[in-house]
């Protein structure tokens, strides 16, 4: 399976596998600290008792704790540095790889540029747009007429007093509204009212 992978494919895992590393070395010493406070907590019970085999025991568990943690802090502190620089080298790749096709893309434009048969085109290609514009406008005009034409059947469709009676309609329901909330709102207030008294 790993003969057919492609570099991005490789270079995806290898971001992976990093990320899963940190990742776990995170959670390696989260679990540390969480074993560092039940250890206090367990060695001041060993004090509040008298018991010193415990709390001798207990502190040395602290001990190899901390430099447990210690360790794994400066290896995930490595490895974080390591990835910030490998970004950085991969950023400086990215640029040096693009100024590289910019400078190919540059060269073969001057090896294969025909002003003349540029120009050619161009010319062409202003009367096309032109021609363009000329059957817009035309296109314009007429679906103006036509729109504009259509004017008197809209009165069979709807009336002027349907649309009288929808906004009418419209002004009672926001009336209705208004004196509903204006209703819910004194509710309320009533209530905090009475809640206020006991």
């Amino acid at each position: 399976m790993g003969l057919f992978k492609t570099p991005e494919d490789r270079r995806i895992e290898r971001e992976l596998s990093i990320r899963k590393g940190i990742n776990s070395i995170r959670r390696n010493i989260r679990d540390l600290e969480r074993n560092e406070k039940e250890y206090l907590k367990k060695a001041r019970r060993g004090l509040q008792m008298g018991s010193t085999d415990q709390v001798q025991f207990l502190k040395s568990a602290l001990k190899r704790t901390a430099v447990q943690k210690r360790a794994m802090e400066r290896q995930l502190l490595n490895i974080e540095t390591a990835l910030q620089i490998k970004n950085q080298a991969e950023a400086h790749a990215e640029f040096a790889t693009a100024m590289n096709a910019l400078s190919r893309s540059i060269g073969d434009m001057f090896g294969s540029t025909d002003f003349a048969r540029t120009q050619k085109d161009f010319e062409k290609a202003m009367m096309q747009a032109q021609s363009m514009e000329e059957r817009a406008d035309l296109f314009l005009e007429m679906s103006s007429q036509s729109l504009f034409g259509y004017e008197g059947t809209g009165e069979e469709l709807v009336s002027d007093a349907e649309i009288d009676r929808m906004i009418e309609d419209e002004a009672v329901a926001e009336e209705s509204k208004s004196e509903l909330d204006q209703a819910i709102d004194q509710g309320l207030a009533d209530v905090r009212k009475e809640l206020g008294k006991e």
